[in-house]
Order: structure tokens, then sequence, then C-alpha cells
């Protein structure tokens, strides 16, 4: 059964269109979510339900696919690697500058009535956000990681092993405290637990390793339709388990719910990894079989749907997108007196964001390909 599925050479080199979509689609999820979290606003009880659902996928996602590209892309040199650790980790902290700056932006229009809470939450947030750690801190980290095995050339096997071994250490290597100064805040950041710090390298490196194995087993698939077809049955039960035992365990508390599936989130142990990548297979598999539907050869065709292709733009671009989005949210949190939103207005706020990031993003590359052309013209 393999054989009709998997060749020994590398048949599957194209692009893997399911997993644009995928980033694509979730960079809509990540403008509401944000528009909440970001501006200290209460939930209410349909972003919960967005919430606890996008757990199961969100950063795990990202981290995933990025294992995936690694595999895929054009130049995968260990110094490739490194470079792009380096440069994501530089990213952070200049997108932390842009963050406070935001902040700041506000504040000599309002200052004359902040009121004592506000004046608290802006000195909260401007300490968390000089030192913040996200998605492009774990993203350059697992960078050097993956350097240092390819490297090293080990077999794909070893990716997978690696993986589960760092899922299942996790949650006790987690919190060590180092007393050492620098060094102690240097490990903080890579498996400890700080206010400033979203998400850890130690948890989500298991997730990119995973996609490592997950990619070079891709690239010798010959029919993605069994493929998909075999992986999807399991993955329906793996999710099938994991709601069966959250609803059976948290019945219809909806609150405690989310607050168990937002730490597990960021905290993952296998169980939860493996819960993870089913739900990704899942959403990896609709989106190739709608892909394919009329026989479309997979990855070729070019959609003309309006929706679709900014999709598959967000996706193209979803660096620039993560980064710039909240600006709009501190901004107006600031215009707010530091002070958090009703729901309808996070609604509100999330398609503004929408619509002033894109302006951004687009007016962005439009520069950059315009100072392109012009510099090979010269040429």
């Amino acid at each position: 059964m393999m054989n009709d599925i998997l060749a020994h050479e590398e048949l599957n080199t194209g692009r893997q269109r399911e997993f644009d979509y995928l980033k694509g689609i979730f960079m809509l999820f990540i403008y509401l979510i944000h528009a909440f979290q970001v501006t200290l606003s209460p939930e209410d009880p349909f972003l919960q339900g967005i919430y606890m659902f996008a757990t199961m996928s969100g950063a795990a996602m990202f981290i995933f696919v990025m294992g995936i590209g690694t595999v895929y892309s054009k130049n995968v040199a260990p110094v490739t690697f490194v470079k792009s650790g380096i440069r994501m980790v530089i990213y952070q902290y200049l997108n932390n500058l842009v963050y406070v700056a935001a902040l700041l932006v506000p504040y000599p229009f309002v200052s004359g009535r902040l009121s004592e809470t506000g004046t608290k939450t802006l000195k909260m947030l401007i300490w968390i956000y000089i030192q913040y750690t996200n998605i492009f801190f774990i993203t350059g980290i697992i960078y050097l990681v993956l350097a240092l095995l390819k490297k090293m050339n080990i077999k794909t096997v070893w990716y997978a092993v690696i993986g589960v071994a760092v899922a299942i250490l996790a949650p006790f290597v987690y919190g060590i405290p180092v007393d050492i100064p620098v060094l102690g805040y240097i490990v903080k950041l890579l498996i400890g637990d700080a206010y400033f710090v979203s998400f850890t390298p130690l948890y989500f490196l298991a997730y990119a390793l995973l996609g490592v194995a997950f990619g070079k087993i891709l690239r010798h698939v010959k029919n993605k339709v069994r493929f998909y077809g075999i992986l999807t049955c399991p993955s329906i039960a793996i999710v099938a388990v994991w709601w069966i035992l959250i609803f059976r365990r948290y019945g219809l508390d909806i609150s405690e719910m989310r607050r168990a599936l937002g730490y597990s989130y960021t905290h993952p142990d296998l169980w939860h990894v493996v819960a993870s990548l089913a739900h990704i297979v899942i959403f990896a598999a609709i989106f190739f079989f709608i892909e394919n539907l009329g026989g479309k050869k997979d990855g070729q065709s070019h959609p003309k749907n309006p929706f679709v292709k900014q999709v598959l733009y967000y996706s193209r671009h979803i660096s620039k997108y993560y980064a710039l989005h909240t600006i709009v949210y501190f901004i107006a949190l600031g215009i707010n007196g530091y002070m958090g939103f009703k729901s309808y207005q996070c609604w509100l706020l999330a398609l503004l964001s929408i619509l002033v990031t894109e302006c951004m993003v687009r007016g962005y590359n439009y520069c950059s390909e315009r100072r392109d052309r012009k510099v090979r013209d010269k040429l």
C-alpha cells in the first residue's frame, strides 16, 4: 500500500498550497482574537469559542508549517538557517520598539485625562512589550536549532523522535530557574515563565521538528489523495477523542474550558501536540481536496476568486501582516485612555485593523517592487 503513496525519489516538490490556505485563513482569526487580547478587553462568549477552536492550530500550525517550509526551501544550508534565525530574533525586538511607539503615540493627547488605572496599564504594557517574545522570537531560536540538526545531517526519523522527546520533556524542563545574571534572563526567554514571554521555543520546538519530518515524507508522496485519505481517518478519531474528553471534564463551563485550553495552548504536552497536529492535518486535507476539485493539478491553478486570492496574499506576506496588525489596536487603546473596549467595539477594531494593515502591507510591497525594478533596470 505504501508503495502506491510514497516513492523512493522526490516527486512532490512543488508548492503545497493547502498550507498556504491554512496560514492565510488563520490570519483572519488572528485579527479578531488580538482585537480583544491586545486591548485588554473582556471576551464575549462567541470570541471565547473562536479562541478555543484556534488553540488547536494557531502558533502550532505556523511553526509546523515553518518546519515543512525548511524542507521545501531552495536554500537549506545550515548557514542560511542561522542567518534566518538571527534575523527573526532581531525582527522581534524591532517589532517590540514599534509596539511601544504605538502605545506612546496617543499619550500626549490623553495624558491630561488619564485615570490611575490607565496610567498603571500603560507602564505595565511598556514593561511587557519592550521585552516581549512571540512568534518571531521562537521562530528565530528554532531556526538555530534546525541549523545544528541540519549540520549533523540526521535522518528523517530522528527529527520525529527528537520532536516527540521534546514534547514529553518540555513540561518537566519548563521554568527551571537559573540564578546567574544575564544567563538566567536568557534561559527564562528560552524555557522560562515571565509575563513578557508569550510562547517559549522549548514548547514549540516539537512542532517544528515534526514539521520537518512531515515535510521530508511529503516530498516523496506521489498520490496525495490517498496520502491525505489515510491520514484523515486517525486524525478525525484523535480530534473526536480530544473534544469528548474536554467536554466530559469541563461540561458547559466555557470560562474554565477557555482558561485550560489557553494554558495548554502555550504549554502543550505530548497529548496536546498530537491533538493539534491532528487538527492541522484535517484542515490541510480539507483545503487540499477543495483546491483539487474538478481535476485541478495540485498547487498549479491560479484562483480568480478575490477572497481566495486575498487569503493566499496573507499567506505569502504573513510576517508583515502579523507584525503590523496590532499597531491599530495599541493606538486605539491609547486613545481610549489605555482602557479596554466593549465587545462590539473590538469587532469594529478588527475590521479597522484589516483595512489599515492591508494598506500598509500593500503600500510597502508596491514600493519594494518598484525599487527592485529600478535596480534591475540599472543593471
